[in-house]
């Protein structure tokens, strides 16, 4: 896993990246999956309320499209390519690299402006599931819901989370 400091609007953060990787670690005949997580500043806002929707920008397209011409122009080929925003997994203006062989035969793009609110919903999906399948009780249901919320931070609102003085 590569670390770097800075955003992914950063104009030059094409530089930034192509400093800290070392391509010559790469074979060339080898097809490669990427996985970026960087600390999203659009959700420090909303504190990652369940009610906030978290929207997929241009630039997180861009820098996409920053990186895949950055392993192109060294002659690395790129199948999926995840790029995950986070607050509570980095420290601001941190951006993580991580490069791995790919089990893939198709290009593709996954962008997720809120890592936690994908696992949120991937986990709650799956309780969903086995609630209505009976294979497990309301209570159940809901005291799993509730650890997953704390576990990722979620909150169904902003008095939650606060201190009362």
């Amino acid at each position: 896993m590569y670390k770097i400091f800075g955003k992914i609007t950063d104009p030059n953060i094409e530089n930034i990246i192509s400093s800290k990787l070392n391509f010559d670690n790469l074979n060339v005949n080898q097809v490669y999956d990427i996985y970026v997580d960087f600390y999203n500043t659009d959700l420090e806002e909303g504190m990652l309320n369940a009610d906030v929707s978290y929207e997929i920008k241009k630039e997180h397209y861009l820098f996409i499209k920053k990186i895949r011409t950055i392993f192109e122009n060294n002659q690395i080929r790129v199948n999926e390519f995840y790029l995950m925003g986070t607050i509570t997994d980095l420290p601001e203006n941190e951006i993580n690299i991580t490069i791995m062989k790919s089990q893939s035969d198709k290009k593709k793009n996954v962008v997720w402006p809120c890592k936690e609110i994908f696992l949120y919903e991937n986990q709650k999906n799956k309780l969903d599931a086995l609630l209505i399948s009976n294979q497990i009780s309301e209570e159940d249901y809901e005291s799993n819901l509730e650890f997953l919320k704390d576990e990722l931070n979620i909150y169904e609102n902003d008095e939650e989370h606060k201190y009362i003085n």
